[in-house]
């Protein structure tokens, strides 16, 4: 299906025209809400509601309303001191009011009259349970200060959110980021938005540029039925907010070390016979902040660098015995800075800037199974300057604007020209399939968001209406890989016969510039006092992915051909040569909080809706636009799965002159490697619904149940569709007896690869999570999920894979694009538990403040195991992809690896100095019970991993630090 409107510009600027005329932004911080009432319980009209935050001087004020209802939206976050003034009613200040980021704080204020003035001070405390339809957690300050984070990095807390699971990003231009990957997905669709910007990787999906722990005060991670406001992600949203000055001046120097004597030896060391690596890791910077002008500009600076020598061993189970038990350098190095500076213009407008920085370089292709000749190395630089201004038009009237600018750099190089050998074990050496390559972005992004509060009806109703429009000129890449020959061997011996030849040839590259326009109307209709109802609609439009594949011989044989009637190819038949921009995608949202017990106490919620991701490039057109544009494809191939014999009968080696086989035409008439289908446009979605239960069972402790449920549809995928199989499923031969594909004239590029949409998956969860609070002493949080997670798209629920050695090791890359059905990647067998599909989960982190001034802090995690597929090994039917269900077997991910756990301690004391001035001295363990954590089993049950080894976490190892603070 291929949904589309007529004319989608002339409905964006329909749309823009019914925008206030004030507009100017997405909010930055939070907000607060609540009621004014007399002791009676009657609601107070006019009266003066003034938030001012005693650190910065921020303040802003507002008037109740004929229901007593205030609303102050755009609040910076931090602590506040409320004051509610009327004539003939004493004054009320309720302090330590926190503001969380992307949160709304309620209060109800009760005030006195009285014959003479008095003043009334009350604190108040945060709440316990979620009062909204949005399933998440904030992360405080504090817990990002004292809790222990494996490489510092802020967002590894998001996992701390009911339902999510800490995971390594895979892609080569993300070295050592970790992500959180949530509701069946791998982490790509999670949008993530930095002092109000966009922080999103349009290539790969997940998180473009890293800010150091230090640059940051706090973040929302909300996983489900967020608002209409959010969009660009069928996942989740994470909002962060950095720091800024206060009218104190101050500011750090700090260094986290490590090194191999503080280490145990990885299981991967320990089974190879190797002594343990050699292993150091030294991470510094520091921190300055301040007023510019005392309460009313301030300004906060970071910078950070680590520093990381750390190998890893081989261990290729005696295919390479000379290389087994050897310790392989993998250096990396990373530089974070940023600035901001704030000002506080009027006492109605708000001026942020902030400018960010990073470049990393790091050893790409690190792995037990790869020998030094298959690494390269990966050079990433981001850079981001980002301008926010917030004006307060009237007392329920607010604007406010972002302009973003956002440049990334990447480079992967090669460290040999060695002929790339693969065994079956998944033992690789020689150069790198993936490199050399480069990614390009550059963006500039502006964003503009009003609210307004008003009552209509008796009822009170905050409205939020805004745009977005993201113009990325620049979205290019070079991957001209595999020039040097990719052979795959027959058994796991260097000596075996060679089963199979690819050569490249020509450039490979492309440039696909990109259009983003967002708009939304939000409205929060308090109903009753106790009835809050979320109504939104979100539409997005996304200009370019609309390529013209007219050049590609692929194309058009695909769409004239009419011999194979299969449903992924019938699409293409008759099909125009430029692919459309899918411009249907309208998305309706509905939440609603019902308070039970009309104190907070007890809240039952829920909502349904639609949400429409950005479909990043790498999975729908980056590599069908490089066909188009480059000169590039496959220049010989050969397959005999006896092994292939030179022209003296003898069995070829990898270094001899290529035996006769399908070479390719002249590279000016490149053989296309890759298609777009048709149904590769349809922006991927999710739909969601949820119901929840909310209560505060005691003071200290609070309770979130939710049953959640989320549906994708259109996941975008790849799939290799040539097999060697007739239209009736029969193996296809020529004169000779040998196997042949059924696109036999697309020669030496046969082995085609199909873009399709379409792909689905189905994430069903109960999730229970828990905050318990006792004074500011002790400080917990945790979740457990019972979920499950299954669909087509195995990779994830926004993964573009449906197989690969990332998840199982002998899913080799003759198998990583493949279905286990070639015919049908939507069969009954195709479709199971996802990689991504744990069962249980449980989470739980704690910080305490103990006795001496030390503060105990933890965080432990658990998930059952994850999926294999029980693979035959062989070509059981002959189509020439040997990724077929063993005998037996009647679907794919129908056995289960081991179960992940990990427990992370930290402990620290702060000697103080004179004033705020000290030094804190911090220690910290990570997988204290040095669990092994063995992943990517093959079809045999084995692992080819485990913790210690490259991108798949630690095994036990301590690190010790020091701050110093002022």
């Amino acid at each position: 299906m291929n949904r589309s409107l007529k004319y989608p510009g002339m409905i964006l600027m329909v749309l823009l025209l019914l925008q206030p005329l004030a507009m100017t932004a997405q909010t930055t911080g939070g907000s607060m809400e609540g009621t004014t009432i007399d002791k009676s319980g009657s609601p107070l009209p006019g009266v003066t509601v003034t938030a001012t935050n005693g650190e910065t001087g921020f303040s802003r004020t507002t008037v109740s309303d004929s229901t007593g209802r205030f609303n102050l939206p755009g609040l910076q976050v931090g602590s506040y001191a409320v004051q509610a003034t009327l004539e003939g009613f004493g004054t009320v200040t309720v302090t330590a009011v926190r503001v969380n980021v992307a949160s709304t704080r309620t209060l109800e204020i009760t005030l006195g009259q009285t014959a003479v003035a008095e003043s009334i001070t009350v604190t108040a405390d945060s709440p316990l349970v979620a009062d909204s339809p949005s399933i998440g957690t904030v992360v405080s300050q504090k817990e990002l200060e004292n809790l222990p984070l494996n490489g510092r990095q802020f967002a590894n807390l998001g996992s701390l959110a009911p339902g999510t699971s800490l995971s390594v990003n895979s892609d080569p231009t993300k070295p050592g980021q970790l992500t959180i990957a949530l509701n069946g997905g791998s982490g790509r669709n999670v949008n993530y938005v930095i002092d109000g910007g966009d922080n999103t990787d349009d290539t790969i999906g997940g998180a473009l540029q890293n800010f150091n722990l230090e640059a940051v005060q706090e973040f929302k991670i909300q996983t489900m039925q967020y608002k209409a406001e959010y969009g660009r992600s069928s996942g989740g949203v994470l909002t962060v907010v950095t720091k800024t000055g206060t009218n104190n001046l101050g500011g750090s120097a700090y260094g986290f070390f490590r090194d191999k004597s503080l280490n145990e030896k990885t299981h991967t060391e320990d089974a190879s016979g190797a002594s343990k690596g050699d292993y150091k890791r030294k991470q510094f910077g520091g921190s300055l902040g301040g007023p510019i002008v005392r309460d009313r500009a301030h300004f906060f600076a970071t910078y950070e660098k680590l520093d990381r020598d750390t190998n890893y061993t081989i261990d290729t189970s005696g295919v390479f015995p000379s290389f087994d038990g050897t310790s392989v350098a993998t250096p990396f190095t990373d530089e974070l800075a940023t600035a901001k500076a704030t000002a506080n213009i009027t006492a109605a407008q708000y001026l942020q800037v902030r400018y960010g920085y990073q470049k990393n370089t790091d050893t790409y292709g690190p792995s037990p199974l790869a020998l030094p000749s298959f690494l390269g190395t990966t050079t990433n630089k981001y850079r981001s300057l980002l301008g926010g201004h917030t004006w307060n038009l009237a007392s329920n009237r607010l604007n406010e604007f972002i302009y973003q600018w956002t440049k990334f750099n990447n480079t992967i190089t090669a460290n040999t020209n060695d002929p790339y050998l693969v065994f079956p074990s998944g033992v690789v050496s020689g150069q790198n399939p993936n490199a050399p390559q480069a990614t390009n972005q550059e963006k500039s992004q502006f964003k503009d968001d009003f609210s307004w509060s008003s009552t209509l009806g008796g009822s009170h109703h905050d409205f939020k209406t805004g745009v977005n429009y993201v113009h990325e000129p620049i979205l290019s890449g070079d991957f001209t890989v595999g020039t040097s020959g990719e052979f795959h061997l027959l058994g796991n011996d260097p000596n075996s016969p060679v089963t199979d030849i690819f050569v490249n040839g020509g450039f490979s590259g492309q440039s696909t510039p990109i259009d983003q326009y967002g708009i939304y109307l939000q409205d929060d209709w308090g109903l009753t006092n106790a009835i809050t109802l979320n109504l939104g609609v979100r539409y997005d439009y996304w200009d370019g992915f609309d390529i013209d594949q007219g050049s590609n011989r692929l194309w058009q044989i695909l769409k004239t051909q009419r011999k194979y009637n299969e449903a992924y190819l019938k699409q293409f038949q008759g099909a125009p040569d430029k692919l459309s921009n899918d411009t249907n995608n309208i998305a309706p949202r509905l939440g609603f909080t019902w308070d039970v017990s009309g104190n907070s106490t007890r809240i039952i919620r829920g909502g349904v809706g639609r949400f429409y991701d950005f479909p990043y490039t790498n999975a729908t057109i980056l590599f069908p636009a490089s066909d188009v544009q480059s000169v590039f494809g496959t220049v010989y191939e050969r397959h005999d799965p006896n092994g292939i014999r030179n022209a003296d009968g003898s069995f070829f080696k990898p270094g001899q002159t290529l035996p006769p086989g399908n070479e390719a035409p002249p590279l000016a008439a490149p053989l296309a490697g890759n298609v777009a289908s048709p149904s590769i446009t349809n922006v991927p979605y999710s739909d969601q619904l949820s119901a929840g239960y909310s209560w505060e069972v005691t003071s200290n402790f609070g309770l979130n149940v939710d049953a959640v449920g989320v549906w994708y549809k259109d996941i975008p995928f790849r799939f290799r569709a040539n097999p060697s199989l007739d239209a009736n499923g029969q193996p296809l031969r020529n004169a000779d007896g040998n196997l042949v594909r059924r696109f036999a004239e697309f020669g030496a590029g046969n082995n085609f690869r199909i873009w399709q949409g379409g792909g689905k998956a189905n994430y069903k969860g109960l999730n229970i999570g828990g905050h318990v609070r006792v004074a500011s002493k002790l400080q917990v949080q945790g979740f457990y999920t019972l979920s499950k997670a299954e669909g087509n798209v195995l990779g994830g629920a926004d993964e573009f894979r449906l197989t690969g050695s990332n998840f199982q090791a002998d899913m080799h890359r003759l198998a990583r694009d493949a279905s286990v059905n070639s015919l049908d990647p939507f069969c009954h067998a195709c479709t199971g538990p996802l990689f991504s599909d744990a069962r249980h989960r449980i989470t739980l982190s704690a910080v305490y403040d103990a006795p001496f001034g030390i503060v105990a802090s933890g965080i432990a995690r658990y998930r059952s195991g994850l999926p294999y597929t029980v693979l035959a090994g062989t070509d059981l039917n002959n189509d020439l992809f040997a990724i077929d269900l063993a005998p037996g077997v009647s679907q794919v991910n129908s056995k289960r690896g081991d179960s992940f756990n990990q427990i992370d301690v930290r402990l620290s004391k702060d000697f103080h100095f004179a004033g705020n001035s000290g030094i804190e001295l911090i220690g910290e363990i990570f997988n204290l019970l040095n669990s092994k954590n063995a992943v990517n089993f093959d079809r045999f049950g084995n692992p080819s991993s485990f913790a210690g080894d490259p991108g798949q976490g630690e095994q036990r190892l301590a690190q010790l630090g020091a701050r110093i603070h002022f």
